[in-house]
């Protein structure tokens, strides 16, 4: 076994090709192993081996600074830098990150979890380096979805011709999460089907600089024809256009070429562009087969591929059904995804309504307005986004939607603590933002029965409208002791004497806690937005309130609850350090939100 004596990067350098081969198939197997036990992103990383390690046995880290778009593509990068052991618990208590992140490695200079951010990064990390008057590289390595993203162009914008020790690495496996949509991947098409025009140029001009004497002349002199047959074959390279220095398309998943490659780049007086195009799923034929499929996977049995997860019975595969019954009887609703038809529960309204599907890839700020441009001409635009990239709108949200009354509705998914994906993915910020937007109406829906109803009145509503629900399925608890309005709904387990209240998925705890402590009424909003004060005061009259919130609790609605209600209340929401990565049940334990918390804060009132 090579990878167990791997404790550092240094330890590959010395390693021939071979051995380097053999490396990157044990780094997947470990990847396979440790992602069907704990659940994770395969495909990308399966793809991305040979670029991780490649990147490794040429620079240094982490002096040479690696910055990767999407952490989630850097399980090759952790189990080269000493991070074997905590990879065993991928994603679990006490394991790794799944994603890049600074706390946890000097080889992480920057963590990210969202796409689109690793270029603005590695930038400033290689301007710090030339302020200082280091030397040493900085590599952002960004997948072909991340050039969908807006804030990649921005950055690209202002690298150019910048005297700058930065390596760009183009992860081209031809996917994002969705297949890739869009003029950008076009583009990336016709570079990919000039392999063999880069491959004749780059020979040409290795061959030709080493003739004596003449080679210079005959370079300046080939430059012109170089150019001419450039733009038959090309008509025109996007990077050299912008004025970078372009390396490729190699072959990411041939450890030889790119370590040719990477040694050729650093020779470079430019900011320069290395293009590989990868294999997603690589080496695992299923996730080949369906690298959808297993981009983000929960526990399955790697032998058949069979992923434990029962998409039926989750919120977002209802979400998207109840999107497609509304669309059946409404000629005019459209749904919207950001590079996440599956993940959303809309990949069969895709099949049955192309014409008013629209994936524009990952750029969820465009999804917004362009929402609002549909509503503008007379349509009924639905974005299905997740909380945690819904965070990027606000802007659009407040001046394209809201100052404008424009009806868009979304679907907020992954609403509340994502569990395993951890900090950058958990959705505890959305009802904060949203909550600060005069007219918008938001439901919160615990039950997979609530959500269609709560759609079809979003899509009524003359302003922004939005359905928040969390990752996976309904909690099982008991239910039937819950007297419904249109907006809430109580349960009493006793003569109640305390009152909580809450919404969403912590229904389920602060049922639990009620029953453990007796004398409790549980109060369930449905519409946190704006809540039916008329139905709730009379259920909390005389009594101590205890509200219990799956998000932050500046501007959330605890705090605006409390400052309306007559009497005591205590509001125990996400405040102070933001939550890890575990599983839902520690992490409701480690903020106070389980229901033996819950039941320590009822006796204290």
């Amino acid at each position: 076994m090579i990878l167990e004596n791997i404790k550092a990067p240094g330890d590959i350098k010395n390693l021939d090709i071979k051995s380097l081969a053999a490396l990157c198939g044990e780094i997947r197997e470990k990847i396979l192993l440790s992602v069907s036990k704990n659940g994770g992103h395969l495909s990308s990383n399966l793809g991305s081996v040979e670029l991780c390690v490649a990147l490794h046995k040429v620079f240094d880290s982490p002096d040479d600074k690696f910055v990767f778009d999407v952490g989630h593509q850097s399980y090759a990068h952790k189990l080269l830098t000493g991070r074997q052991e905590g990879f065993e618990k991928l994603r679990s208590d006490g394991g790794v990150s799944g994603f890049t992140k600074r706390s946890e490695s000097e080889h992480d200079p920057f963590g990210s979890g969202h796409s689109g951010n690793a270029l603005s990064a590695a930038i400033g990390l290689a301007a710090a380096e030339k302020l200082s008057g280091g030397e040493n590289f900085t590599v952002a390595l960004i997948g072909d979805g991340g050039f969908t993203n807006g804030m990649t162009y921005e950055a690209l914008n202002n690298c150019a011709g910048e005297e700058l020790k930065l390596i760009i690495v183009l992860n081209d496996n031809e996917m994002a999460i969705s297949r890739n949509v869009g003029t950008i991947d076009n583009i990336f098409n016709r570079m990919r089907l000039s392999r063999r025009y880069f491959r004749f140029k780059n020979n040409f001009v290795r061959h030709l600089t080493h003739l004596p004497l003449f080679g210079k002349p005959l370079m300046a002199a080939f430059r012109g024809i170089k150019n001419f047959f450039k733009h038959i074959v090309l008509r025109e390279n996007f990077f050299e256009t912008l004025g970078f220095d372009y390396f490729g398309s190699v072959d990411g998943n041939d450890i030889k070429k790119l370590i040719y490659i990477f040694e050729q780049a650093k020779k470079s007086q430019n900011v320069c562009v290395v293009h590989a195009y990868t294999k997603k799923g690589k080496g695992y034929r299923f996730a080949e087969d369906k690298p959808d499929s297993y981009h983000s996977v929960s526990r399955f049995n790697p032998e058949d591929g069979l992923i434990y997860n029962g998409v039926e019975k989750t919120f977002s595969h209802n979400a998207g059904e109840s999107l497609l019954r509304l669309a059946e009887k409404h000629p005019k609703l459209c749904a919207v995804s950001a590079a996440m038809t599956a993940g959303t529960g809309l990949g069969r309204f895709a099949e049955k309504f192309p014409e008013r599907f629209f994936d524009v890839g990952i750029a969820e700020e465009h999804a917004v307005t362009f929402c609002a441009g549909l509503c503008a001409g007379g349509y009924f635009g639905v974005f299905a986004v997740y909380s945690t990239f819904l965070q990027r709108c606000f802007d659009q949200l407040a001046e394209d939607v809201v100052m404008q009354s424009l009806p868009i509705t979304l679907l907020i998914d992954r609403a509340g603590l994502v569990g395993d994906d951890g900090v950058t993915h958990h959705g505890i910020f959305d009802v904060s933002l949203l909550n600060s937007l005069p007219g918008v109406l938001i439901f919160s829906p615990d039950s997979l029965s609530e959500l269609l109803p709560c759609i079809e009145k979003c899509l009524s509503h003359p302003t922004l409208s939005a359905v928040r629900y969390p990752k996976g399925r309904e909690n099982d608890y008991p239910r039937g002791g819950f007297i419904c309005g249109e907006n809430l709904s109580y349960a009493d387990y006793g003569n109640p004497e305390k009152v909580i209240i809450t919404y969403g998925r912590l229904a389920a705890e602060a049922v639990s806690a009620a029953r453990k402590h007796g004398g409790v009424r549980v109060i369930k909003l449905l519409r946190i937005k704006p809540v039916d004060f008329d139905a709730l005061l009379p259920l909390t009259v005389g009594l101590p309130a205890l509200f219990v919130e799956e998000g932050v609790l500046h501007g959330g609605i605890g705090e605006m609850v409390s400052s309306r209600l007559p009497g005591k209340i205590l509001v125990r929401a996400i405040s102070g350090t933001l939550p890890g990565h575990g599983s839902l049940k520690s992490l409701f334990k480690d903020l106070g939100l389980d229901a033996d918390s819950i039941v320590e804060l009822l006796n204290e009132m």
